[in-house]
């Protein structure tokens, strides 16, 4: 039986590209973009909101960062939405 690991990069800090969050621990690597009109500190600290170019939302914080996405299988609508965003 062949089995596969999907093991994430190190923590990220971009404003934007494929990242994957801690939350799901299942799913694919998505294209975040940080959303800059929030802010707040908790006790996990700065958190930051984040949305995918296909509409996925996630949340990071500084005890819980983004990842880079390693192996992890990227979002095919957002390699799909990503060319096009890129030509406009």
């Amino acid at each position: 039986m062949t089995q596969v690991s999907q093991i994430t990069g190190g923590a990220s800090r971009p404003s934007m590209g494929w990242l994957k969050p801690v939350f799901p621990i299942t799913g694919k690597a998505h294209y975040f973009i940080q959303e800059k009109g929030f802010a707040a500190i908790t006790t996990q600290g700065r958190v930051y909101f984040w949305r995918s170019i296909c509409g996925v939302d996630t949340v990071s914080t500084d005890k819980m960062p983004m990842f880079e996405p390693g192996n992890w299988d990227r979002c095919k609508k957002c390699e799909q939405k990503l060319p096009r965003r890129a030509a406009a």
